[in-house]
């Protein structure tokens, strides 16, 4: 707010400059806003940069949305999360969960939306997408 009112106001005056006869008034406040623009530019590059390249959540985070969605009763396991900023403290997060073969798809969907809504209670993650898999047997 501060910038838009400092540049209006040098405008105002190169406008009254110009008009009383001052031709170097007007490219001068010209340079003079498009710098108070850069700079003003570059600064809302600073404070977002992180969320425009993916800023991941902190380890404990992802730890958390891990434990929370192995608490839930018919989880066997998690693996692929993955998660990330995209937003001031919006969290969109993704993963897989395995549940036993045979399990109903509308059992499967069940567990899938109560981990959902566990990890947007616990952890605060806005978005999260989960993608069920069965069991997969591990060959020794």
């Amino acid at each position: 707010m501060l910038e838009m009112e400092v540049a209006f106001t040098a405008v105002l005056i190169g406008v009254i400059l110009t008009a009383q006869g001052y031709s170097l008034a007007d490219p001068i406040v010209s340079v003079f806003v498009a710098s108070i623009i850069a700079i003003s530019g570059v600064y809302l590059l600073k404070d977002n940069v992180s969320y425009l390249i993916g800023k991941a959540p902190s380890e404990e985070f992802m730890k958390k949305v891990e434990s929370t969605a192995k608490s839930v009763m018919g989880v066997l396991g998690v693996h692929n999360l993955k998660a990330e900023f995209v937003g001031p403290g919006i969290v969109h997060a993704g993963f897989h969960i395995e549940v036993a073969r045979g399990t109903p798809v509308e059992e499967a969907d069940r567990i899938a939306e109560e981990i959902q809504a566990k990890v947007g209670k616990e952890t605060g993650c806005q978005y999260c997408v989960i993608h069920v898999d069965p069991k997969t047997v591990e060959v020794s």
